[in-house]
């Protein structure tokens, strides 16, 4: 009997030697779990601007200054990325934009800015001229020159700081870190002499090439160019070639913001699919849609919604339209989706 007794105080303390390993081995594993993990706090996005029209300057600025890296996406499929809390971006089009930044690569905050047209100059005298490069690099020194006639006073900012970089008529500027930067220049103190281009900076690390280089959207407005076109006129080639009849292009139908935005949530409800957006993407459904900084053909996106089910678990669907300015068809959404707490963990 005594043999037995001390047969089961042995396994006893086997047991009990076990599970204190198996709660330090949890300990241990909570703690890097902690030590890991990403908190994200509360963060916020300001704008600022004289005004927020097109092609004028916008800064954008956050108080998550405890961040290392910043990804800004500007709601018109331009990017840049930072590591510094502000960032200058101007928009060539009017409408509704979602400004995203993403910190550290995993916190993501939202605002929705609105940009009005720019007046139309009444004197085009006053609108600078100056050399702009389309490219340039990390740690290497880029020149940008103004050729306006008059001007005796410059103010050059190259979309890196808030603070006026150079007072010269020709500025050199060494870009410290990559991505799409917004130059802008004014010329006699006069804000209504504002020129804007935009230049992308390639990683010092990585070459300039035609597959890895991502190239702006649209080319300076401000160039020098010369006297004399270095290919053929317009004129000169319809007289040296015969006309060509092309046929016509797909018109696209017109929607609102409102009325897609409503549609969509017929996705989630599954009583929409797809094809029946196919008016307004001219039959091409397979056209870009940035989902809260992701890019996605319209069918994926779709796909998505439809495993929602139903619109109950969205707090927040707000859509902008691209469209093409030829045919109106919709050429691209960018699409900010917030879910509810409780259902965030389904999308």
């Amino acid at each position: 009997m005594e043999n037995k007794k001390l047969q089961l105080a042995y396994l006893d303390e086997k047991v009990i030697l076990t599970m204190i390993i198996t709660a330090l081995l949890g300990l241990v594993i909570t703690g890097f779990k902690y030590k890991n993990y990403e908190h994200c706090f509360d963060f916020h996005i300001k704008a600022k601007a004289n005004f927020f029209r097109t092609d004028e300057p916008i800064r954008f600025e956050t108080d998550a200054l405890y961040a290392k890296e910043f990804q800004w996406d500007f709601g018109d499929n331009e990017k840049s990325q930072t590591n510094i809390s502000s960032a200058v971006h101007a928009y060539n089009l009017p409408g509704e934009y979602t400004v995203a930044l993403t910190i550290n690569g995993v916190c993501t905050e939202y605002k929705t800015i609105y940009i009005t047209k720019a007046p139309k100059l009444e004197n085009p005298l006053l609108m600078p001229r100056f050399v702009c490069p389309q490219m340039a690099e990390v740690g290497k020194p880029v020149t940008f020159q103004d050729t306006t006639a008059g001007a005796h006073s410059w103010e050059w900012r190259f979309g890196e700081t808030a603070v006026v970089d150079a007072t010269s008529s020709t500025a050199s500027y060494v870009y410290k870190t990559p991505g799409l930067k917004t130059i802008s220049l004014i010329l006699n103190n006069d804000p209504k002499q504002l020129g804007v281009c935009k230049v992308y900076v390639n990683d010092k690390t990585v070459a300039p090439s035609r597959s890895n280089t991502r190239m702006p959207s649209r080319q300076p407005s401000f160039v020098v160019v010369p006297a004399r076109p270095q290919t053929p006129t317009l004129e000169e080639q319809n007289q040296a070639q015969p006309a060509v009849t092309e046929p016509p292009k797909p018109q696209g139908v017109s929607i609102s913001k409102q009325e897609l935005e409503t549609k969509l949530r017929g996705v989630v409800n599954n009583y929409l699919t797809a094809e029946n957006f196919a008016p307004y993407f001219c039959n091409n459904l397979n056209v870009p849609v940035s989902l809260n900084g992701t890019e996605i053909t319209f069918t994926q996106f779709c796909n998505k919604l439809s495993s929602i089910r139903t619109d109950k678990k969205i707090k927040q669907l707000n859509v902008q339209q691209i469209k093409s300015s030829e045919n109106n068809c919709l050429i691209g959404l960018n699409v900010s989706l917030k879910m509810k707490k409780e259902f965030l963990g389904i999308f």
